[in-house]
């Protein structure tokens, strides 16, 4: 059964300026973090700002298919992270992991594209 679902379009040369103005910590504030690991090992400029932008959307996809905002939960709190086949999956710091099962969230179903400009995420939350 569906919980709930989010989708979110982000527009890469926002992220991009953000990140040129808050550098660091902007990282520190959006990444889990698995993401972080993922991050520092990019080396292209672009790279890293896209993945900035990827990580962004699916935070706010995320928070919409809670259907809570970002009321209790942080950017931090929830990082999209791909498994060996390339499936991007979603993990969450403990007290959110805890949040979720309290709900009956069994399962999330992420989709991440970009093209040009843009940076989208979709999350599909599902309960028994």
């Amino acid at each position: 059964m569906i919980y709930g679902t989010g989708i979110d379009l982000v527009h890469v040369p926002r992220v991009a300026g953000v990140y040129e103005r808050h550098g660091e910590r902007f990282v520190d504030r959006l990444l889990h973090d698995a993401e972080r690991r993922e991050f520092e090992v990019l080396s292209l400029p672009r790279r890293r700002v896209l993945y900035l932008a990827k990580a962004f959307a699916v935070k706010e996809a995320f928070v919409k298919a809670m259907g809570t905002g970002f009321r209790g939960i942080a950017h931090d709190h929830v990082g999209a992270v791909r498994s060996e086949s390339g499936r991007p999956g979603l993990i969450y710091v403990a007290a959110l992991s805890r949040q979720l099962e309290s709900l009956g969230i069994i399962g999330a179903h992420v989709s991440i594209s970009d093209e040009h400009e843009f940076a989208l995420a979709s999350v599909t939350l599902e309960t028994a």
